[in-house]
């Protein structure tokens, strides 16, 4: 009996000794809002954390300051710069689970790994609370216990990051199409004195057995670039600075502010999908989300493609989960796109809610054609558009609309020199060309590329180019359809896909075309449709999850006899590029002919006979356009 009892004193006292505490894992996610692979993942790995549970993991998404613009990061660069160098971060996105390798995000974080991660045990337990005193000031309290009967020092470094953890924006402020950002590090603040910019952490020290060490500090200057206060947590891990391993982490619950208002916005706009139809109503459902206070007035306006705002005042008595839709008269929408503009100017006559974030509305791009169609010749080389801003991307191509769910890093006209990638033009002769990356959209992704009305005359074709690399056997589709019913109906007359669409053999990484050899040129008779007005052409590429498609030189002419559509290709212009002079060879007779610059300007004509050049050396650096009188047109480059 004797013997017994001390083997359970004995047992009893190694449990206090060794007693331990669930490891809550931390997540560090390196992302970038004009990051394009960031955007395609960054879903995937919310669903596998929401999947989690929110309470089980702490989170903190270190916004990067490439590979293009990111405010989040401009706000505060510090602190991402630090960690990514700590972790030795060079490419985005990457993930580190609890301190280990970075790597890719749902492979690093994956339902299997999270739970591992949570199985572990720490003699570490940390709580964390925040308090709002006003809507400028917080107050943080940290507790770091060591549950064990010994003291420990393993973690040596405190970490503490400010998170907002939902950051909205209107329209995406980089260009891989995000709007929302999740747990974004705002601030990091040293846990012993509260100063901010603590992106080295903190001495933790040791911690007596079954003792608890206590930080508390009050921010009194919250950073103006918080763009909802109710949206505000702590995050706070421990960490061994030498072996990177992450010991504990925690996070403070949202709190609420006082004396601000609880609301928010959605925008309720009637839009229909017609691309002729030019009618639209603006409206703005308006939400109080707040239990103790009645939203009695609204005021709110829009505008549409940066025109005069158009104000609407709501009246009434909206409790909280009442939504009330504010409503704006009918107004008429261009041909192009639309930009409609949606804010709340105050609310019960100007009490405080919790940011502009809290009632941002995404501004609405409505598509429209043109009301009025366009004579053929219609020349497309994807050259004109305007970047959009520290991007190599632009949807801004005056002869036709881009339809898709898809962000612009998927679908759009590349520039070949902003990523170092060279002439990805057609036959390797311009710097752009229009891509549909499928190999980075979702099977059954649709992006449709509508031309302009069109009105043909007699003859009439079209000829494009493309370039295309199957990715073993998926299959990618182009097809190419016209409507004569502005869109009501289409009628298929190009389809290609898989092998039959592709120009190179199979290949299982990024295709990029580099070379003339990549490319094919396509001939499609429009003669059925010969003195059609207002002719749409639609082409439409759906996503069989393979490799990217690149669209360029686009040509509808009318005036063309059959031979002549079929003989598109027997005439050759070299040296293409060139710097001085530029013949045509394969003709049988002199032609007349003319040349026109990108942007639909005659720069010269004359006539041209078999072995004569015709002397460019005086042209502006840039893409023109040879056109003969049989109306033929070749793309050619003067370097």
């Amino acid at each position: 009996m004797k013997t017994t009892l001390l083997t359970i004193l004995a047992f009893a006292g190694m449990t206090s000794l060794f007693a331990q505490v669930p490891q809550i894992p931390l997540v560090e996610h390196f992302t970038q809002a004009s990051c394009g692979p960031c955007a395609s993942q960054n879903p995937a790995l919310k669903a596998t954390m929401d999947a989690f549970g929110t309470a089980n993991y702490v989170r903190v998404s270190h916004q990067t300051s490439w590979p293009g613009v990111d405010p989040m990061n401009a706000a505060f660069p510090a602190g991402p710069n630090d960690r990514r160098n700590y972790y030795n971060i060079t490419a985005v996105p990457q993930t580190s689970l609890n301190g280990g390798m970075p790597g890719s995000p749902n492979t690093v974080v994956t339902s299997s790994s999270l739970a591992s991660a949570f199985a572990n045990t720490t003699p570490y337990d940390i709580t964390v609370t925040h308090t709002w005193a006003d809507p400028s000031t917080v107050n943080v309290n940290i507790d770091v216990e060591n549950v064990t009967g010994s003291a420990i020092s393993t973690a040596d470094k405190i970490y503490v990051t400010m998170v907002e953890n939902q950051v909205v924006y209107p329209t995406a402020p980089g260009s891989n199409g995000e709007t929302s950002f999740e747990y974004v590090m705002r601030q990091m603040y040293n846990a012993s004195t509260g100063a901010p910019n603590a992106t080295s952490g903190a001495a933790l020290g040791s911690i007596a057995a079954n003792s608890t060490t206590n930080f508390s500090f009050t921010i009194s200057n919250l950073p103006s670039y918080i763009r909802d206060k109710t949206e505000v947590t702590f995050a706070v891990y421990i960490q061994n600075n030498g072996t990177k391993a992450i010991l504990q982490a925690g996070k403070s619950d949202k709190a609420p502010v006082p004396g601000i208002i609880s609301v928010s916005t959605a925008d309720a706009s009637t839009v229909s999908n017609d691309f002729c139809d030019y009618n639209f109503t603006p409206a703005i459902d308006f939400t109080n989300n707040d239990a103790a206070t009645a939203v009695t007035s609204v005021v709110a306006e829009y505008s549409l493609n940066g025109g005069t705002p158009v104000q609407q005042t709501y009246s009434g008595n909206l409790t909280n989960g009442q939504t009330a839709t504010i409503s704006f008269p009918m107004a008429t929408l261009s041909g192009g796109a639309n930009t409609i503009s949606s804010q709340i100017i105050s609310v019960n006559g100007g009490q405080d809610w919790s940011s502009p974030a809290a009632v941002a509305i995404a501004d609405r791009v409505v598509q429209r054609l043109n009301v009025n169609g366009t004579n053929a010749p219609i020349l497309e080389g994807m050259e004109n558009g305007q970047l959009l801003p520290s991007s190599g991307y632009t949807q801004d191509i005056s002869t036709g609309l881009f339809s898709s769910d898809e962000p612009i890093s998927n679908f759009a006209v590349v520039d070949g020199p902003a990523f170092n990638l060279g002439a990805i033009g057609g036959f390797a002769a311009s710097n752009r060309s229009l891509n549909y990356r499928f190999y980075n959209v979702s099977a059954g992704g649709v992006m449709d590329f509508i031309m302009q009305k069109i009105n043909l005359g007699t003859g009439s074709s079209l000829t494009f180019s493309h370039a295309y690399r199957q990715y073993t056997n998926e299959n990618d589709r182009l097809e190419v359809s016209v409507s004569t019913d502005c869109g009501v109906t289409w009628t298929s007359v190009f389809d290609q896909s898989g092998s039959t669409l592709s120009t190179l053999t199979p290949s299982t990484t990024q295709y990029i075309p580099s070379v003339a050899g990549d490319w094919r040129s396509n001939n499609v008779d429009l003669s059925a449709y010969d003195n059609t007005n207002d002719l749409i052409l639609r082409f439409r590429g759906t996503s069989g999850y393979g490799n990217n498609l690149w669209l360029d030189d686009i040509n509808i002419q009318s005036t063309l006899s059959h031979d002549d559509i079929n003989a598109l290709n027997e005439l050759k212009l070299y040296p293409n590029p060139t710097s001085d002079m530029i013949q045509i060879t394969g003709l049988n007779e002199a032609v007349n002919f003319s040349v026109y610059n990108v942007l639909g300007a005659q720069v010269i004509e004359g006539t041209i006979s078999q072995n004569e050049s015709i002397d460019v050396e005086n042209f502006t650096d840039g893409v023109y356009f040879l056109k003969l009188e049989n109306g033929k047109t070749y793309k050619f480059i003067k370097e």
